[in-house]
């Protein structure tokens, strides 16, 4: 179901509209493509635009090929969410060894590491980009520099070079613990953009930096009247639409965020200037549940599509801010959907957790119609989950891995507290059918998502990191371990991968580059 709105533009505009929908049956059954809906329940949305008479509505397209930048340069590589790894193996993996690791700071409450929401960005940079910057001056003159850029849980970005793990320049400081994944502007400029998972300092948002110098040049304040909710934490990774100079992330305040950047980089001066304008979009299902954004936004052509944590999924245009269609997902669904497109059709994969059905209940994986929102097959898993002051959750938090090459009729799930308060499973799962074509029991359930990778032959690896510091690499055909050690305490973040080179960091404090061998 879509809907219209006229385009207006006047100081702090406040579109509304409320549409009530009826309902046309639940799904739970493969290829059964009737939409999710809620029971006489009323869908209210309203926008806030800029101060401009004519509010710039662009033409906006996501890619599918992303980045102009070689390497991983925000959550899962992309729009689509689906490429945590760039670049292939020479051979056929047989072992895992640390390369290096590097120690962050941290305080007693939240360390340092990273946490849940957490993954490295790994840039090479252009040889024009990297001259400009602040970093070291033998870096400077390397054309093979390759740059970890991750934000931290004690309040720091950190600059590491890919190859030795030592800083390859200052860290920024912030004061503030970060839990999500920061971006690189996908045309390969100089420029950063941050969210922030806890206030220490009474700041509460997200920042973007000029990495030239590595200065703060703009702040998006969390703390908004116009939110339905107080908590102003900003997890999901934002998300640039690279053609358009437009700006779009979600946060746990319940507001959507389209920012059109007016920026302008020039290599000759060097010279970086933005002045943004921020239209805000926020919804309501029911005036007493707070709409909770903690994932990545997935982007593709003109459309936006995002969860939130009472379970609804919804598609936006990335153009107007108009809704088009959403869907409920059983539960809290706090795990960045997977975007592939098949034959023209845009599919989601995704899958909710167990926290507001109790102590335990059911984890449904499924994929969605990209266009509709209507399911085309499902597949559902027991869970537990640790409720009460300090809850913990099970089921999906995680982000999927999306197969390709000789894998790409699999989608692979890691799914936690299954068989057990600890314990977890990684399922395949054919895109097709949903039918399982390998599980694996799992002594440690995992929040960090799998990784593919992929050798010169097209065949696929799956890289995970569990809850009590173990990493593990297996065979993405059929599930067969090649490799497990325990390398830390605990792993929450996500990996990024370059070639042969894997990069995750672990809870209180190290992060690990680990060499696939």
């Amino acid at each position: 179901m879509s809907f219209n709105l006229s385009r207006m533009g006047f100081l702090c505009a406040i579109i509304s509209l409320t549409v009530a929908f009826v309902p046309r049956g639940k799904v739970n059954l493969k290829r059964n493509r009737t939409v999710d809906t809620i029971s006489r329940a009323k869908f209210k949305f309203e926008k806030q635009l800029p101060h401009s008479s004519n509010p710039a509505f662009k033409t906006i397209s996501f890619p599918s090929s992303f980045s102009k930048v070689e390497g991983v340069s925000t959550f899962r590589g992309g729009p689509y969410r689906d490429r945590p790894s760039y670049g292939v193996l020479e051979n056929r993996p047989k072992s895992l060894k640390v390369k290096w690791s590097y120690a962050t700071g941290g305080d007693a409450k939240w360390g340092g590491g990273a946490g849940w929401t957490g993954q490295p960005c790994i840039i090479k940079w252009s040889d024009s980009v990297r001259g400009l910057m602040n970093v070291l001056p033998a870096i400077k003159a390397d054309p093979n520099f390759k740059e970890v850029i991750l934000g931290s849980l004690d309040g720091k970005i950190y600059f590491l070079d890919l190859e030795n793990g030592k800083p390859s320049r200052p860290a920024i400081n912030i004061n503030n613990p970060i839990k999500g994944t920061v971006t690189v502007d996908p045309r390969g400029w100089p420029v950063l953009y941050a969210g922030q998972g806890i206030s220490n300092t009474g700041e509460f948002g997200v920042r973007i930096f000029n990495l030239i110098d590595q200065q703060k040049v703009y702040f998006i304040n969390g703390r908004d009247s116009f939110a339905y909710r107080p908590w102003s934490a900003f997890d999901g990774a934002p998300l640039v639409a690279e053609d358009s100079d437009v700006l779009f992330l979600g946060g746990e305040n319940g507001l959507v965020y389209s920012i059109h950047l007016n920026s302008a980089f020039a290599m000759s001066h060097p010279y970086y200037s933005l002045s943004p304008e921020v239209t805000k979009y926020r919804y309501q299902f029911n005036p007493t549940q707070y709409q909770g954004i903690e994932n990545s936004l997935v982007g593709y052509k003109d459309r936006l599509y995002f969860s939130d944590n009472n379970g609804f999924i919804q598609c936006l245009s990335s153009e107007d801010f108009n809704p088009i269609w959403f869907t409920q997902n059983h539960d809290d669904t706090d795990a960045t959907l997977v975007l592939e497109e098949e034959n023209g059709v845009p599919f989601l994969y995704t899958g909710n957790e167990v926290d507001l059905q109790g102590a335990k209940g059911y984890t449904y994986v499924k994929k969605l119609n990209g266009n509709d929102g209507s399911t085309v097959w499902e597949s559902k898993f027991a869970c537990l989950t640790i409720r009460g002051e300090h809850p913990v959750n099970g089921g999906m938090l995680s982000t999927p891995v999306i197969g390709k090459q000789n894998g790409s009729d699999l989608a692979v799930f890691s799914i936690s507290r299954y068989n057990g308060m600890n314990k977890g499973l990684l399922v395949a799962l054919k895109k097709s059918s949903g039918e399982k074509v390998w599980e694996l029991l799992l002594d440690n359930y995992a929040w960090s998502s799998p990784l593919d990778i992929y050798d010169r032959q097209g065949n696929m690896y799956v890289f995970l990191a569990d809850s009590k510091g173990f990493v593990m690499l297996f065979d993405g055909l059929n599930g067969d371990l090649i490799y497990k050690a325990k390398i830390a305490e605990l792993f929450e973040a996500s990996p990024a991968a370059f070639d042969n080179k894997i990069v995750i960091a672990s809870r209180p404090r190290e992060i690990f580059c680990l060499e696939v061998q």
